[in-house]
């Protein structure tokens, strides 16, 4: 399963492909601490081919930008659910 993600980034539309197994690959590496990282490479992991470079160039430019934009990927592609426990 692939889902397309578009999201608006300094007034640019991007495009990412979120997988699976780049989510969950994300996820273990922020569960061991290495944030950061994480999130530039689930960010660069995920993007459409034909916009890697731009989005690079916007990443070099604004630092901080890859813990943003990982972050509104995640939550759009995992949204948090109501969850509750019967007793």
């Amino acid at each position: 399963m692939k889902n397309t993600i578009e999201l608006t980034i300094a007034g640019t539309d991007f495009k990412f492909n979120v997988t699976p197994t780049a989510h969950g690959d994300y996820i273990d590496a922020v569960s061991r601490g290495t944030v950061s990282a994480a999130s530039h490479n689930f960010v660069m992991r995920t993007i459409d081919d034909s916009q890697k470079e731009q989005l690079k160039k916007l990443l070099e430019d604004s630092p901080g930008a890859s813990l943003q934009i990982a972050g509104e990927l995640r939550a759009e592609y995992s949204p948090t659910l109501a969850i509750t426990v019967k007793k």
